[in-house]
């Protein structure tokens, strides 16, 4: 087997041994607690997982979060960007901008999650407070990225003319592009479960987190586990595919 192969096998079989051990301590709870109110067996929630494709509503719900993931992702990542970019070329607004994010840092997540519910819509909440919590983090990821950027390089370039686009394209965001990358990945994810979240709080409609809300109401834990199993997987999806985007972006450079 050649060595592209077994790093292949090796990076499937390693997901499926966590999935097989998560699976048979979840098995063996469930056989010794008894109680399926209390906690159903893998094969209960999977069925039920199964069960929710043919509900139109279960892909409206899903449909409506992942755009407010999505847009909300997009805001906090132009806005830590942007942040992270003027904090590398001018020195007193990275000194005003490090206790600024780390305030917002501090803040707990669920004092944001009342405070905005309180002040906005059910609909519009989770996604602002996705911004909130995942700007900070994406802040850190894209500095840590542009001072990764050797300064001697940078230097040579101002010594040699070379003009702006070709330190762009050839200097900082080949160099940057692995942090960027790996930065929005963990971030989206973290991103999907915080939506989710407020969306519980707020009771947000027609929403990933209602239908959660709703199967905790009404004591019907087998969904509320395959609402999970759900969950988790657009989560692992969607960083694994902004990850494989990453890993293409860096080889074309």
């Amino acid at each position: 087997m050649s060595a592209k192969a077994k790093k292949i096998v090796l990076n499937i079989a390693y997901p499926l041994i966590v999935v097989a051990v998560v699976a048979a301590v979840w098995w063996i709870g469930a056989a010794v607690i008894g109680v399926t109110l209390i906690l159903p067996t893998p094969a209960e929630a999977v069925r039920e997982f199964f069960a929710y494709f043919a509900d139109p509503s279960f892909w409206e719900a899903v449909g409506n979060s992942m755009w407010r993931s999505f847009y909300a992702f997009l805001i906090s990542f132009a806005l830590a960007l942007v942040f992270a970019v003027a904090s590398s070329l001018c020195v007193p607004f990275r000194r005003l901008a490090r206790p600024f994010v780390a305030v917002i840092r501090a803040v707990p997540t669920m004092s944001v999650i009342f405070i905005l519910i309180l002040l906005l819509d059910s609909a519009r909440a989770p996604a602002v407070v996705a911004v909130i919590v995942i700007f900070p983090t994406l802040y850190s990821s894209f500095s840590s990225a542009i001072d990764g950027v050797d300064p001697k390089l940078a230097q040579m370039c101002k010594v040699y003319g070379v003009g702006l686009k070709d330190r762009l394209c050839k200097l900082y965001i080949p160099n940057m592009a692995p942090g960027i990358f790996e930065g929005s990945a963990a971030g989206f994810s973290l991103n999907i479960k915080l939506v989710i979240a407020a969306e519980v709080m707020a009771h947000t409609v027609r929403s990933f987190g209602n239908l959660m809300y709703n199967a905790n109401w009404m004591l019907e834990t087998e969904k509320l586990f395959a609402l999970t199993i759900a969950a988790v997987l657009l989560s692992v999806a969607c960083e694994w595919l902004i990850r494989l985007v990453g890993r293409a972006v860096i080889r074309w450079r």
